[in-house]
């Protein structure tokens, strides 16, 4: 059984690693250090680029990744792409034999095969669709 790698995105952990990414990234760039100590602003750049490499490379981290905030979900199993949508667009979501159905409002349906992925994480990835979408299903 595979394991999968769940990432909240608006978690208190996503914005300790790109908040000072950001910030040193704006600071290298813009030079905040006078002309003695350039090599600070080189520093400080390259600093914020690697934060911010470890914050996306993070999102590619395996084959198995679900990622989510209040918007929406990334559901990848066994291939690089994955499936994106929005909570908002969901109609409903069914179970069954291993297969995840997503219907979407619009009539297009997705469907996931959880058969490798741990009992575990199936149920977490279901209840974080029905925690997201219950409200817009009504």
């Amino acid at each position: 059984m595979k394991k999968v790698y769940f990432n909240n995105i608006s978690s208190w952990k996503n914005g300790i690693l790109i908040i000072p990414s950001i910030i040193c990234f704006l600071i290298g760039t813009f030079e905040l250090f006078s002309e003695p100590n350039t090599v600070w602003n080189k520093r400080i750049s390259i600093l914020g680029t690697i934060l911010m490499m470890l914050f996306f490379a993070r999102m590619s981290y395996g084959k198995y990744y679900v990622g989510w905030n209040k918007v929406g979900i990334t559901i990848r199993i066994k291939s690089f792409l994955g499936k994106s949508f929005n909570f908002k667009d969901v109609k409903s979501t069914d179970l069954q034999n291993g297969i995840l159905s997503v219907v979407k409002k619009n009539g297009k349906k997705i469907e996931l095969d959880l058969s490798e992925i741990e009992e575990n994480d199936v149920i977490r990835i279901t209840e974080i669709l029905s925690e997201n979408t219950i409200a817009n299903n009504v």
